[in-house]
């Protein structure tokens, strides 16, 4: 085939080809992009959560948002970056996922839409502090509304960042094992890890009070999983067996 050919016939990010397989260079880009994705998710999750929310620990937090309200912003920024991140993340997995189930891969972005959700659900809620503070900043103590918009955040984050991150966790290892499309190892640490993440959602839902020990290690494993199965993306990419798959459901195999 001439090079002007193959240039001009050459797939699109995340297309299948005829026979059900995604091209090499195709998985290549989209892996290296997954990769970067989690990366930005992790980030902005970390930053943003902590820009937005550490004023709410305040016993008079209307006032200490009236004094950091650009810092409060800022994080509710981040916040949106993750949100686009998370959801962009299930998107390009699509592809790659599809062939090992497709119900499930839609699952999957079903999962992190659900997440980006409850983020932004969190982020106005924030937001909506703010504005509450510049009206109430002289007023002693936080006024019912307020207590409601800081309990929204805090919902919002058990629903969307612990718990459906955590099933989506559920979802994506379990099918990256199955495609062995990363090393073993890692897709056992991540269901692992989704594991111990859900079951630290479950018991806070339910009023646990759990230390800040028991909370870090309980969230720890899942959150390193993430940022090495990141940096494998981004240097390796996935590990696709022709013989072992077919294309996915509504595509036809052609033999070659």
């Amino acid at each position: 085939m001439p090079h002007s050919e193959a240039e001009s016939s050459a797939p699109r990010v995340g297309s299948i080809s005829e026979d059900g397989e995604v091209p090499m260079s195709v998985r290549t880009r989209d892996a290296a992009a997954v990769g970067i994705l989690f990366i930005v998710a992790s980030v902005t999750a970390i930053l943003g959560g902590s820009l937005a929310a550490l004023p709410l620990e305040d016993a008079d937090y209307l006032l200490t948002i009236a004094g950091q309200d650009t810092q409060v912003i800022s994080g509710v920024l981040l916040l949106v970056i993750q949100t686009v991140a998370v959801v962009g993340i299930a998107v390009l997995l699509y592809p790659v996922l599809s062939r090992e189930h497709a119900g499930l891969a839609l699952g999957y972005i079903g999962a992190r839409t659900i997440e980006g959700v409850m983020v932004l659900v969190g982020a106005l809620s924030v937001l909506a502090l703010v504005t509450l503070s510049r009206d109430q900043a002289e007023a002693v103590g936080a006024p019912p509304l307020g207590d409601v918009l800081a309990s929204t955040y805090d919902w919002s984050y058990l629903l969307g960042p612990m718990l459906f991150f955590s099933v989506s966790a559920l979802i994506l290892y379990p099918l990256l094992l199955r495609g062995r499309l990363v090393p073993v190892w890692l897709s056992i640490w991540g269901l692992a890890g989704g594991l111990l993440l859900l079951a630290r959602t479950i018991a806070e839902m339910y009023g646990a009070d759990l230390s800040g020990l028991a909370q870090g290690l309980l969230a720890a494993p899942i959150g390193i999983n993430e940022m090495v199965l990141a940096l494998w993306l981004i240097i390796k990419g996935f590990t696709l067996t022709p013989a072992r798959h077919s294309a996915p459901a509504g595509l036809e195999h052609t033999p070659r």
